[in-house]
């Protein structure tokens, strides 16, 4: 942030140098037997100087983008967590590990629907107890947000594994639904 701030306060130096013209004020003060630049240079000076400014603007707004991109907001980290519990209540699914849940496939989801939102190294996705309630947050975010899964046996049934002896089994699918509140749960 220290950067953004120091291209920021050099490009209203720039700006000062363009606005005033201290070259025209200097140039004025000197006797006019002295060589003095031509009005043509002085503007050219002036356009150098609008110039030097809009760079180190440009390059501040540069600086400033790239942090954005690095962290997650906490609007963002909601956002992001609502999309990825819209998502879950599409499809049905296989239960997943008893301990950790559904942790992966909410990761996913949140990595998916936050995909031009923030780094996606640092989204972190933790069970809390043992129930279905899972805690959702990104890097630089200052805030968590809880995902509520419940479950539901789908009326479609499940997944048919065949078994070696002709026989075979069902593996039951669930039907998702996810609700998001603010705060650690």
């Amino acid at each position: 942030m220290g950067v953004v701030v120091f291209l920021f306060v050099i490009a209203a130096a720039f700006l000062a140098v363009a606005l005033v013209g201290p070259y025209r004020l200097y140039w004025r003060a000197r006797p006019h037997a002295a060589r003095q630049p031509s009005d043509g240079a002085l503007a050219f000076g002036r356009v150098a100087a609008f110039g030097v400014a809009g760079v180190f603007v440009f390059g501040g707004c540069s600086v400033q983008a790239g942090i954005d991109r690095g962290t997650w907001s906490a609007s963002e980290v909601r956002e992001a967590a609502e999309d990825a519990a819209g998502s879950m209540a599409a499809d049905t699914q296989i239960r997943r590990d008893p301990t950790q849940g559904y942790t992966s496939l909410i990761e996913a989801d949140v990595l998916r629907a936050g995909e031009d939102q923030g780094p996606s190294y640092r989204i972190s996705v933790e069970r809390a107890g043992s129930g279905h309630d899972y805690e959702v947050s990104g890097g630089g975010a200052d805030t968590t947000v809880c995902m509520h899964v419940t479950e539901e046996e789908s009326a479609e049934g499940g997944v048919f594994v065949p078994g070696a002896d002709g026989s075979g089994s069902s593996i039951a699918e669930y039907d998702l639904t996810a609700t998001v509140d603010d705060g650690a749960c």
